[in-house]
């Protein structure tokens, strides 16, 4: 089977048409919560199980789930960030995003629908 691949959706109303690898990196660490644009940025995570969340940091910024998990319990007990908030499925993900045009997620490039569009190609 080969890897997915994985790309970062945003809602279809949502003036930022692309991001680069370093601002999907900043809104997904919890390095700033704005767009390039000014607008608020909201970034949802997969479930801590999937396939797919261990591949988009992984390739994002080479870490494991575990590493992810210790770097973002050290940023709340400071309270200098919130993590992505955490969604259970790709449909609940889609969902969400068609409804708030602040939202950011990683899914599949096969998951995505005429409700999304791709803002970057994770690799």
């Amino acid at each position: 089977m080969s890897q997915a691949e994985v790309v970062v959706v945003a809602n279809k109303n949502n003036e930022v048409k692309a991001l680069t690898k370093k601002q999907v990196i900043d809104i997904y660490m919890g390095r700033t919560s704005f767009f390039p644009d000014g607008q608020a940025a909201l970034p949802i995570d997969q479930k801590a199980s999937s396939v797919v969340r261990k591949l988009f940091y992984n390739q994002l910024v080479n870490k494991t789930v575990s590493e992810i998990n210790a770097y973002w319990a050290r940023l709340i007990f400071s309270g200098r960030a919130t993590p992505p908030r955490t969604l259970e499925s790709v449909t609940t993900i889609i969902d969400f995003i068609k409804k708030n045009k602040s939202a950011i997620a990683y899914i599949q490039l096969e998951d995505v629908t005429d409700d999304v569009q791709v803002i970057n190609y994770v690799d």
